[in-house]
């Protein structure tokens, strides 16, 4: 299993519980609350403490579960204040603990390292989610990539092999989660073709037809507007879904496996090896989120 926890319980000074959980190698935790359970009940284990919080709330908390089912070398994701990233391997399954100050009310040993702010985009998320809760399962996007780079990545840091990796097959392209081929697309409408990405916009008109982002031309002579739509594995586009973007005078690209109806749409489309060719070549400019997959399949 590979989840993500947020260390944010009741406490009241969140500093005291990050270092409580990250801050002694020896002993590190990530955790999760309901402390106030055992004032009327005998916890001796988790298995009591999950059927006391089980019997005392309305709606149990995914959490719960995901530490009811972890076991030793499972691996988990969290954060500490700075929004530094750490990687965690469970050393056993949940122990009941109880820390009312710091609201604990259970626990997972772990063995945990800082990994750095850049984490792959499908990880991201799971942390950024609006009302996605103290804890969640990372389910993979591609073929268990997301497993494998916890893996690695847990390695890496502890400068141990502690996990086989699989090598993924295929190249790169194959590979990137849809996050990081979304970023490696757009990188390279932006250095290979001359524009600005304009931050977090949707292209006019974008209700039916999702866009992911909206370009404006370096050249101003004549200023040129461009949006693109990215799909990966064996996704395909319609492009003739894009019409009304080329009709309004953008410049529409569009990658996928098959980009179905591209004559006469007036889209254009990113090949394949065009992608390939810019990766390879401007490989020392690309973020590193996009770069570091390849130590998974070569």
């Amino acid at each position: 299993m590979v989840a993500r926890v947020h260390l944010n319980t009741d406490c009241v000074d969140r500093d005291t519980l990050v270092e409580f959980c990250l801050g002694q190698a020896g002993y590190q935790y990530v955790a999760i609350g309901w402390s106030y359970i055992y004032e009327e009940n005998q916890i001796q284990d988790y298995a009591s403490y999950y059927e006391a919080v089980k019997k005392d709330v309305k709606r149990l908390n995914p959490a719960l579960n995901i530490f009811r089912a972890a076991k030793e070398n499972d691996l988990f994701w969290t954060r500490d204040l700075d929004g530094v990233y750490w990687i965690c391997r469970a050393k056993g399954g949940a122990e009941a603990y109880c820390d009312v100050a710091m609201d604990i009310g259970a626990r997972i040993p772990v063995e945990a390292y800082p990994v750095g702010l850049e984490v792959p985009g499908r990880i991201k998320a799971s942390f950024n989610r609006a009302r996605g809760g103290t804890a969640e399962r990372i389910h993979d996007e591609i073929d268990g990539i997301i497993v494998e780079y916890s893996k690695h990545i847990y390695n890496l840091k502890a400068r141990k092999p502690a996990y086989t990796v699989k090598k993924l097959q295929g190249s790169i392209l194959d590979n990137l989660p849809a996050f990081e081929l979304e970023e490696l697309v757009i990188a390279y409408i932006q250095l290979q073709e001359g524009y600005y990405v304009l931050s977090n916009s949707i292209a006019s008109k974008s209700t039916t037809v999702k866009i992911e982002c909206e370009f404006i031309s370096r050249d101003s002579n004549p200023v040129r507007k461009a949006v693109v739509q990215v799909k990966g594995g064996d996704a395909s586009i319609d492009a003739a879904d894009y019409v009304e973007y080329v009709r309004n005078n953008y410049v529409v690209y569009l990658y996928a496996s098959q980009v179905r109806n591209l004559k006469g749409s007036g889209c254009t489309e990113i090949k394949r090896e065009t992608l390939e060719t810019f990766y390879e070549t401007h490989k020392a400019v690309l973020p590193e989120s996009i770069t570091r997959w390849e130590d998974l399949f070569r």
